[in-house]
């Protein structure tokens, strides 16, 4: 297997993102196996009761099955973000919604209110998107303003972060590589960062 190099910055960025995002992850991969011990419990007890037809027991069976290949391709997509394999590209609009599911609870509980503004379909580099733009969330997540407010939109390579007043201050609980925004200067050959007061940019590379 083809594995990606990175700079030691990035990956030092990639374990801190990785550290917050955990929650996320293990609250998505429960939520994919939950269905499958529902059923098999449910199919277990109705077939050693003898209340399972064939066509009940079938029903199940293929309920179980699906439900195991969506569990499957979650691991898979779970080890995208923990292994750094050759590079692969996903579309923005995904990358962006994946990004916001996992650090939902985080947003809510910080008063980070975020409006996503991203359709476009155009591919990024999955691992650099991944990392930077939820350190771009994470960053903001843990200014100490309150009511604080963000928009995101795409545009060709790139999206872009806009924030109100509240996400604009130094003031932090972070005492990490995401206290400010120093370690956006290349970070990475795939995306060129430029931040400002009232927002960021990510312009990333084409690796196909």
């Amino acid at each position: 297997m083809n594995t990606m190099t990175v700079s030691p910055l990035f990956d030092q960025l990639r374990t801190e993102v990785l550290n917050r995002i955990m929650p996320g992850l293990r609250h998505k991969m429960l939520g994919k196996l939950q269905p499958i011990t529902l059923l098999s419990h449910v199919l277990s007890r109705k077939v050693h009761a003898g209340s399972a037809d064939q066509a009940y027991v079938q029903t199940q069976v293929d309920e179980i099955k699906l439900n195991a290949r969506i569990l499957t391709n979650a691991t898979q997509n779970l080890f995208t973000w923990i292994a750094q394999e050759a590079p692969f590209q996903l579309p923005a609009n995904e990358i962006v919604a994946e990004c916001l599911e996992l650090l939902k609870m985080e947003c809510y509980t910080r008063q980070l209110v975020i409006t996503n503004h991203v359709s476009s379909s155009q591919m990024l580099p999955a691992l650099e998107a991944r990392v930077l733009l939820c350190a771009g969330i994470i960053l903001l997540v843990d200014r100490t303003g309150k009511d604080k407010k963000l928009q995101i939109r795409a545009a060709g390579d790139s999206i872009q972060f806009n924030w109100n007043k509240a996400c604009a201050g130094s003031d932090t609980d972070n005492t990490g590589l995401l206290r400010d925004w120093q370690w956006a200067n290349g970070i990475s050959q795939n995306c060129q960062i430029e931040p400002g007061d009232t927002g960021v940019q990510f312009h990333f590379k084409n690796v196909a």
